[in-house]
């Protein structure tokens, strides 16, 4: 479920994602810093998709009783963002 949830929002990206330009190519950006999606299912429960890095993206399913705390979840989610990128630029180093 976790990989086919990746699959559309690429897909609904590629039609009304933003158009970007890098490098003097020109593509669709299928998600930024700030996008999340979720997809509540019929048996309760909530997958929840969140940009971590431009080649990282971590998807999770979560009971929809606890998705209301959905703060909580994208502070964690934040902090782990945080908590990776002072290990990948630590290794920069």
């Amino acid at each position: 479920l976790c990989s086919d949830m990746i699959d559309v929002v690429i897909d609904i990206s590629g039609i009304y994602g933003r158009v970007t330009a890098l490098g003097g190519r020109v593509g669709v950006q299928a998600y930024d810093a700030a996008s999340s999606s979720a997809i509540k299912l019929s048996n309760g429960m909530v997958i929840y998709l969140r940009e971590v890095s431009t080649s990282l993206a971590l998807v999770c399913m979560v009971r929809e009783k606890n998705f209301r705390k959905r703060g909580l979840i994208d502070y964690n989610i934040d902090t782990f963002k945080q908590a990776l990128s002072e290990i990948f630029d630590d290794k920069k180093a």
